[in-house]
């Protein structure tokens, strides 16, 4: 599945890449810490830009900033109502 960057989004030191993929509506979000490490991962569906979610991206940002270590995965795939 190729992809291709389409956003960042920071929070304190963390930021959240986001990519869009081959499949209409859907795009992956990757956490990562100030050293580059992955702290997550996770799809975002539903959606026809990531931007309607940003929101929610923020939110995980700072919930893994707070907490400092990995973080129960919010539910970014449920398209939720329109």
């Amino acid at each position: 599945m190729e992809e291709q960057a389409v956003g960042t989004l920071t929070y304190s030191d963390l930021k959240a890449d986001i990519y869009s993929t081959s499949l209409p509506g859907e795009f992956k979000v990757i956490y990562r810490d100030s050293t580059g490490s992955m702290l997550a991962e996770e799809s975002l569906s539903g959606v026809s830009t990531y931007r309607q979610r940003e929101p929610e991206i923020l939110d995980r940002l700072q919930q893994l900033s707070e907490q400092g270590k990995l973080a129960p995965t919010s539910e970014l795939a449920d398209s939720g109502e329109y």
